[in-house]
């Protein structure tokens, strides 16, 4: 993978446990692609994400139980992107900063929330996940690029766990892509 020369700076949000952004923390901090600014979570931050940042990103601002997004806190920020973020983002952060999101289905086909669910409901014969622009639009803006494999369970739990397998393989090197783009 080809290395950025100005890194670009990067903060996160999160609203659930984190998985994708911690496995998206351990890649960065092997190849060094970009620099983490801040952590911000509605919610509280697992144990295992702080821990892991402590350890290896020490100058990185963790905040939990933010309610409202501030442009403030952005202030040196080039990217904001949003892994499991489950709030709408402010017009103020959108129109000021280039926000991208992890939206766990293909779009624009399942825009909002349990996406497995209705296309297993579906009969859908595909999954995958999309990264994407944030519009002030929920799941509306372009699409960066996206991962689609072929559904081979009809249990629900089962593919929520394939699922998350695939965004934990791709999801790094697609945002690098970014990136570099």
């Amino acid at each position: 993978m080809a290395k950025l020369h100005n890194k670009k700076k990067v903060s996160f949000l999160i609203s659930g446990g984190g998985s994708n952004l911690l496995k998206i923390l351990k890649n960065n901090y092997i190849n060094r692609d970009f620099d983490v600014v801040t952590i911000i979570s509605n919610n509280k931050i697992s144990t295992n994400i702080k821990s892991y940042v402590n350890k290896f990103y020490k100058n990185v601002l963790i905040m939990e139980l933010q309610t409202k997004l501030q442009k403030k806190i952005f202030f040196d920020t080039n990217i904001i992107f949003s892994v499991g973020y489950m709030k709408v983002i402010e017009k103020s952060i959108i129109v000021n900063f280039d926000v991208i999101n992890l939206h766990p289905s293909i779009l624009p086909t399942y825009k909002g929330l349990m996406t497995q669910k209705r296309m297993l409901i579906n009969n859908e014969k595909y999954y995958g996940f999309t990264l994407h622009k944030v519009t002030n639009a929920l799941d509306e803006g372009e699409t960066i690029s996206n991962k689609i494999t072929k559904i081979n369970t009809k249990d629900e739990s089962g593919l929520l766990k394939k699922h998350k397998s695939l965004e934990h393989e791709f999801v790094y090197k697609q945002f690098v892509n970014y990136l570099l783009s």
